[in-house]
């Protein structure tokens, strides 16, 4: 006869298991994205009604009853297979089940803390040109902390099996929670996880706010996400029925979200607010379109010297920035006085170095298989780059086409300053290369140079000397709470960019060159410093704080577009060089800068920044939009809260985002029936035109 005692029972195991998933799941949440109340990390779905709430925290429950069934089910059979004692089955179970939550909540709570909440793995991934190069930036920025983490990990998990060695001992005595029918528990886990399916996907359509939170926020989520879209993708499209956005043609593998939209054919690929007409596409808006990439080929009597100058995170409040009533960019101020444009409205299509730069080379969201370096080579310019950072890093070499066009290239691996062998140099150092290349230059030919400042990049750490505070934040400080000192640390390091810049004019001065060239300065992308109390950094949102550059022209010979974008850049140079009318500049002179975050072809939401401050954003998973506007009114609108400017606070001053948050000037607003709105059509048919027309060959 067999022992009862022997006998490996699931109840207890199951629902301790269950029990802790659903609190810490629940705990961490609230946490990190205050869904029942408060304030979260860059979230605006809050559940606060009974009704809701009790929702939500039902169909988290039933998900993490099937796959914690699944998991103590599965342990339970591969341990009696091996002939393991019932207690060390349910040790092992209830350790690695325990290590796998903390793990997983740890590095979401720890993401979330550094990076913001809208931190996307493949996105960000994507920006920073690939998985593997992601996570070379990952250990530069954060060794110490992934290391401590690795610790940290290692000793929960000992301690969490010493714990369970000590509850799971043998028994004597059965458990009531052990003597529920194994029967029982495996129908109540078969008919959880059938529920979950059932659930998860009528939460798509229904209720996309809890969708997006269990499959974005939760393991539990996301296994059940992955499970009803795999299984509801017949046609192979990579899009399931109940996917975000879902496929509401999952049997025709040619229509799915994201396909490309070809004009006037009577079908709408995307399935989205109908088949593209190019009638909708406003004149100007499509002339730009199908003018990106495209240089003018026309050979030019106009001989000026190009300067571009690419500036690393500089947002554009930076360039009124005081610190102690100090100038953070005298520099670039007294260029102004001089003479030079300020462009208040350049903001970059997508906060990220790679997009910015790529774009600025190509004059265009893709590739054209040539570039400026291609453009002035051919013209018989000397072509040169300084670059602050190593050409290869992001693959600038070759996207931009300096190895194949490039005269002289210098970044971090060619400068014997460099005796460290430091991924990226600052400015400074930089510029000892660059005024010792026009000392020597031969003004006789013209010269395209472009210069990459790194210094402002996070951590906000490039060696430089300190002006503003007595030493830098430590990665491990950089918090909210610390704003005042991360806010002097950034500001510091784009005080020595701007110091550089001021040596570049000094230098192209003396050489007499100045005043015969185009010269532009323009940052890649603007920098969140928690200002909304959780988001740090750039590429994560659609924003201005992420978005809205510094730019300054010198020596243009026609009019300036109010609004400007990276990708204008090239097509602007042509048209100044061009013995043309103004008018007739492909550039618009007002229109909206189109933005998006997420893949070039494969976006989250995408957005028009227009030049009277006010932005309309449309987010294709839920086919909701809503528009930015400073004292408006609109229904439902919400007004934003920030930090205040910290340039005078004291530096060690411990900040309370409870306390601290101010409202800000802009409005939030949801759009009604955003594919029915004007606004909101106009945008996604630039989009629509943009994909189709640089993809479709």
């Amino acid at each position: 006869m067999t022992n009862d005692n022997n006998i490996c029972r699931p109840g207890r195991l199951f629902i301790v298991l269950w029990t802790f998933a659903v609190f810490l799941e629940l705990i961490s949440l609230q946490i990190r994205l205050a869904i029942f109340g408060g304030t979260g990390w860059l979230t605006y779905i809050k559940f606060t009604t009974i009704g809701s709430r009790l929702g939500f925290i039902s169909i988290l429950t039933i998900l993490c009853a099937a796959l914690c069934g699944l998991w103590v089910l599965i342990f339970t059979f591969i341990g009696k297979k091996a002939k393991c004692a019932p207690e060390i089955i349910q040790r092992r179970c209830a350790t690695c089940w325990v290590v796998l939550l903390a793990v997983d909540l740890f590095f979401r709570h720890k993401i979330g803390e550094l990076l913001g909440n809208a931190f996307s793995f493949f996105e960000f991934a994507s920006g920073v040109g690939g998985v593997w190069r992601m996570l070379v930036q990952a250990f530069q920025w954060y060794g110490d902390i992934i290391i401590m983490s690795v610790l940290g990990v290692t000793a929960f998990s000992v301690a969490t099996w010493a714990f369970f060695r000590w509850f799971f001992k043998p028994r004597t005595k059965i458990s009531r929670l052990d003597r529920i029918p194994s029967r029982i528990i495996n129908v109540f886990i078969l008919v959880s996880f059938v529920a979950g399916l059932v659930l998860m996907s009528v939460c798509a359509p229904k209720f996309p706010d809890i969708q997006k939170i269990l499959a974005s926020e939760t393991l539990f989520g996301a296994a059940f996400n992955v499970i009803v879209n795999v299984g509801s993708d017949f046609d192979g499209d990579g899009y399931g029925a109940f996917d975000l956005p879902p496929d509401s043609e999952p049997f025709n593998s040619k229509l799915h979200p994201h396909a490309l939209d070809i004009p006037d054919d009577g079908t709408d690929q995307d399935l989205l607010a109908g088949d593209l007409n190019r009638s909708d596409i406003p004149k100007s808006i499509r002339e730009r379109v199908e003018h990106q990439g495209i240089p003018n080929r026309q050979s030019f009597s106009d001989r000026r010297n190009v300067i571009i100058v690419l500036m690393e995170s500089v947002r554009y409040d930076m360039l009124d920035a005081k610190i102690d009533d100090t100038p953070v960019m005298p520099e670039l101020q007294k260029f102004i006085k001089d003479g030079a444009v300020r462009i208040d409205g350049a903001f970059a299509s997508r906060g990220f170095t790679q997009n910015s730069v790529t774009q600025t080379f190509w004059g265009s969201f893709f590739d054209p298989g040539h570039s400026l370096v291609d453009d002035f080579k051919s013209l018989g310019y000397h072509t040169a780059v300084f670059n602050g950072e190593m050409l290869s890093d992001e693959k600038f070499d070759e996207s931009c086409g300096w190895n194949r066009a490039g005269d002289t290239i210098v970044d971090p691996g060619t400068i014997e300053e460099n005796v460290d062998h430091h991924q990226s140099v600052p400015a400074n150092m930089l510029m000892n290369k660059v005024e010792s290349f026009l000392d020597q230059y031969d003004t006789s030919t013209p010269l395209f140079m472009y210069l990459f400042y790194q210094d402002p990049h996070f951590p906000y750490q490039q060696d430089n000397p300190s002006v503003f505070i007595d030493r830098e934040i430590k990665r491990s400080e950089i918090s909210a709470k610390t704003r005042p000192r991360l806010w002097r640390t950034y500001a510091n390091q784009v005080y020595h960019l701007d110091m550089a810049a001021g040596r570049l004019i000094q230098a192209l001065k003396n050489k007499k060159m100045l005043d015969n060239s185009l010269v532009i300065f323009i940052s890649d992308h603007g920098e969140s410093l928690f200002d909304d109390g959780y988001l740090l950094g750039h590429g994560i949102a659609i924003q201005d704080l992420m978005t809205h550059a510094v730019m300054l022209i010198w020596g243009a010979h026609h009019d300036i577009p109010a609004m400007f974008s990276h990708p204008d850049i090239r097509r602007f140079i042509w048209d100044d060089f061009a013995s043309i009318p103004k008018e007739t500049s492909i550039v618009p002179v007002d229109a909206p800068v189109l933005q998006f975050i997420g893949a070039t072809t494969v976006p989250s939401a995408i957005s028009h920044r227009f030049a009277d401050g006010s932005r309309v954003t449309y987010e294709f998973a839920s086919h909701t939009a809503w528009r930015e506007t400073s004292n408006a009114s609109y229904p439902g609108q919400r007004q934003r809260l920030r930090l205040p400017d910290h340039g005078n606070t004291p530096i060690d001053q411990q900040v309370d985002i409870t306390k601290d948050l101010v409202p800000d000037t802009r409005y939030w607003s949801p759009i009604p029936n955003a594919l029915q709105n004007p606004q909101v059509q106009t945008l996604i048919r630039e989009w629509e035109y943009m994909q189709w027309f640089h993809q479709h060959n």
